[in-house]
């Protein structure tokens, strides 16, 4: 039986004075640049679960690359507007209530009918 050989690496995070020890098996890297590579896989771990939490990119629709890069555009593109936008301080300020606010509106103005007459003005419905 073949045993693998793992080395533990010892680092501590200053900021939140937190310790952390891993073993890995990788053998061309430093100490430091195995932590490096730790914190920066722990941010995107984070941004992660933000967009599946927050965003609801919890199931992809697509498993091609260009279709879940598209996808993960659009969530970022929907959080960015819900940020720029204000609603009135009755309804809050946070993003869910941001997405509350534009989803009532939404819903009473959800017919097609109204959206393709509010889209033209009077001068070009009577002008054909």
């Amino acid at each position: 039986m073949e045993h693998e050989r793992y080395r533990v690496v010892w680092f501590c995070d200053l900021e939140s004075q937190t310790e952390f020890r891993l073993a890995t098996n990788v053998d061309l890297m430093t100490n430091e640049e195995i932590s490096e590579v730790y914190r920066h896989r722990w941010q995107i771990e984070v941004l992660w679960k933000f967009l599946k939490m927050h965003l609801k990119l919890d199931k992809l629709i697509s498993k091609s690359v260009n279709g879940v890069t598209i996808q993960i555009y659009m969530v970022l593109i929907a959080y960015l507007i819900l940020q720029l936008i204000e609603i009135p301080a009755f309804y809050g300020h946070q993003l869910l209530d941001k997405l509350r606010y534009l989803q009532l509106e939404l819903s009473r103005r959800c017919s097609i009918v109204h959206w393709s007459h509010d889209l033209l003005p009077e001068t070009l419905v009577g002008a054909s």
